[in-house]
């Protein structure tokens, strides 16, 4: 089935952070909740939504922002949770983290957001350092599993945690349309987040910048088509990719399943 409100996990400062429980995977299962969360940014909790992630069991956080990402707005802690820096970048390829002015900059040379952001897309696949990453992940996301419930997020939660997302999702055997609904659920729990944000700058803003800043908070089908096209190309399948790409074991992948599914 589609994704249900009730996946989204209500924050007074944090935007689409959801749960991966409720799903279904092809062999009747259900995702267990409380175990897999996904998230954007987590750098302007108040109190009472550190409590309320710590009470939900969150015990591991794993932040796959860039460095500079991270220093400018650091995580606020969550007590019990143990922290992980993850970079799948070296340095915050969306170029969601860029503000209007560099952005406009960016722009002016040339740089096209759509093509931008599908080549992050590939480069998720194609990129050795981002396979090691993701593979790190994993082995984290393994480590805690009968431990208590990983968070984790980048800065607008929909493409490195979206990518995340779908490579949890597709090993756990969620249906593909599903996983892409989960991807496009973004737009629904971001977009009035970032209207609030950007309201203020819209105005001074040129047409094409505010048309750029847009679709770099997209997330678009053809984003994550680029993505399965590079593991067709490379790998042949999505299986293939978790077997040679990730290093995932026939007995890692069965323990996933015992652990996160009911």
């Amino acid at each position: 089935g589609g994704i249900k409100m009730t996946q989204l996990i209500q924050l007074e400062n944090a935007a689409n952070v959801r749960e991966l429980g409720g799903y279904k995977t092809t062999s009747g299962k259900t995702i267990k909740r409380k175990k897999l969360i996904r998230s954007a940014a987590i750098n302007e909790l108040s109190e009472t939504d550190q409590a309320t992630l710590s009470n939900y069991g969150i015990n591991q956080i794993i932040d796959f922002r860039s460095y500079e990402e991270a220093k400018a707005q650091p995580d606020q802690p969550i007590r019990y949770a143990q922290q992980f820096f993850l970079p799948i970048f070296s340095e915050d390829e969306t170029m969601v983290s860029l503000s209007p002015e560099t952005l406009k900059q960016k722009l002016a040379d040339g740089d096209d957001a759509e093509d931008q952001m599908k080549k992050v897309y590939r480069h998720f696949v194609e990129s050795p350092h981002a396979r090691k990453q993701y593979r790190h992940f994993f082995d984290l996301v393994l480590e805690n599993a009968e431990a208590g419930a990983t968070l984790f997020h980048c800065t607008a939660g929909k493409d490195r945690t979206g990518f995340g997302a779908f490579l949890l999702l597709s090993l756990l055997e969620v249906d593909q349309s599903t996983i892409k609904q989960d991807y496009l659920a973004t737009n629904r729990y971001l977009g009035p987040f970032l209207k609030e944000k950007f309201a203020p700058m819209a105005q001074q803003m040129p047409p094409e910048v505010l048309e750029a800043i847009t679709t770099l908070m997209s997330a678009k089908e053809s984003f994550l088509d680029e993505s399965l096209a590079a593991i067709k190309k490379e790998f042949g399948t999505v299986d293939q990719y978790l077997k040679e790409g990730l290093a995932i074991t026939k007995d890692e992948k069965e323990y996933f399943h015992a652990h996160f599914t009911e």
